[in-house]
């Protein structure tokens, strides 16, 4: 009997694990040039700060800098990776902080006015619709973007279930985004 492992990681956690040989393919976001990996696109996803209402003490305002939030408590996701350097992003230096392990703790933390921080679009459509979450994106606050990719190392063998799963992920990636890498990308099976 096969298994399907699958694991949540953060922020190097996934390309680490990768690297290290203890996943097959990861989903999550990559330097495109580094040649350690093979991918697939899958989609762009911008990443936009956000606040619940009446969680600043100011106005929001397309002019609002980072110094203005040091005061205001941000969340942020913990780096699960174990020996690669840290990274931080869309950090204010000196700012208070709740440390957070995934998105969707990240995401109720903010919706119950305990933090501000950035978020990934997809998981927060509806709460900008609805005005459960409000942008601060701004002149200061760019937000950002990635481009989610399903990756694998190119120079390892790759199991049949392995390679069943990459191809049915390239099949399924959007057809303009997998021409020049159709044949690459990674997921943790161990078979």
């Amino acid at each position: 009997m096969l298994t399907l492992h699958l694991h949540f990681e953060s922020i190097c956690g996934p390309w680490e694990r990768l690297l290290d040989g203890e996943a097959d393919l990861i989903i999550h976001h990559i330097d495109k040039a580094d040649p350690r990996f093979e991918f697939i696109d899958l989609r762009s996803v911008a990443l936009i700060p956000v606040v619940a209402p009446g969680f600043l003490p100011f106005p929001i305002s397309q002019s609002l800098k980072p110094e203005q939030l040091r005061d205001c408590v941000q969340c942020i996701i913990r780096d699960s990776a174990r020996h690669s350097p840290p990274r931080d992003y869309y950090v204010i230096e000196g700012a208070l902080s709740w440390i957070v392990s995934d998105q969707l703790m990240k995401k109720e933390v903010i919706l119950q006015r305990m933090g501000w921080g950035h978020l990934p679009d997809f998981l927060m459509s509806e709460e900008l619709k609805s005005g459960r979450l409000l942008s601060i994106k701004g002149k200061y606050l760019r937000g950002g973007k990635v481009e989610l990719v399903a990756a694998r190392q190119p120079n390892v063998p790759h199991g049949p279930v392995a390679e069943r799963l990459w191809r049915f992920i390239a099949g399924q990636a959007p057809p303009a985004r997998t021409r020049h890498r159709a044949q690459r990308g990674t997921f943790s099976l161990k078979q």
